[in-house]
């Protein structure tokens, strides 16, 4: 799998923000991208098996005798990648992406450019209006529905600022914390940056 690739399956189970791009780099520095790839294999002892998979998830033998996120650790699931994507997130959310030596040692690094990792500077409340097409609304649009906060009435035209994009983000205003609807208080959502590939 591409980076391009790592980005979407990222987004599909859950990863935001920059954890997308970050989780798109660490698999490609753990396995190349590829879901097949197998590590670790002299490390494998009577509790713990190979890793395996996009993320290298070391496999329990006996996953059913731990808590979560250990429970996922299971060998035959972890080389299916949406599986794994999803145990990568859940290993993620409990212990932080400390717990691969590729984001430690910071060999991910590498593969950070080359993608979305650029956000787009707010272009001010006047930019916002009725009819206004843009990548920027597009992005916006795609990540106030990942973020929970969708008040669209279709994905139709997602492209262009209406009044599911103001509804949409009064959610994410009121998710925020802040009590004043219609008012941009601040675009703290980190719209990604479009460009051709």
């Amino acid at each position: 799998m591409n980076l391009t690739e790592l980005r979407a399956l990222a987004t599909q189970v859950g990863f935001t923000g920059s954890d997308i791009n970050i989780a798109a780099a660490v698999a490609m520095a753990e396995s190349a991208g590829d879901p097949d790839a197998e590590g670790d294999k002299g490390l494998a002892d009577h509790k713990w098996g190979s890793s395996w998979g996009l993320f290298q998830i070391r496999s329990l033998r006996h996953p059913e005798q731990f808590t979560p996120p250990d429970t996922l650790r299971v060998a035959g699931k972890l080389r299916e990648p949406l599986y794994n994507t999803k145990t990568a997130k859940a290993i993620k959310d409990a212990h932080g992406w400390s717990q691969w030596s590729t984001f430690t040692n910071g060999a991910y690094q590498q593969h950070m450019d080359g993608g979305p990792a650029k956000f787009e500077p707010f272009p001010g409340a006047s930019f916002f209006h009725t009819g206004q097409k843009s990548p920027i609304i597009a992005a916006m649009h795609q990540r106030l529905v990942a973020e929970g906060c969708d008040r669209y009435q279709s994905s139709a035209n997602a492209d262009v600022w209406g009044p599911g994009d103001v509804k949409s983000y009064a959610a994410w205003q009121r998710k925020l914390g802040f009590a004043v609807e219609g008012v941009l208080v601040s675009l703290r959502l980190q719209e990604a940056h479009t460009r051709p590939r």
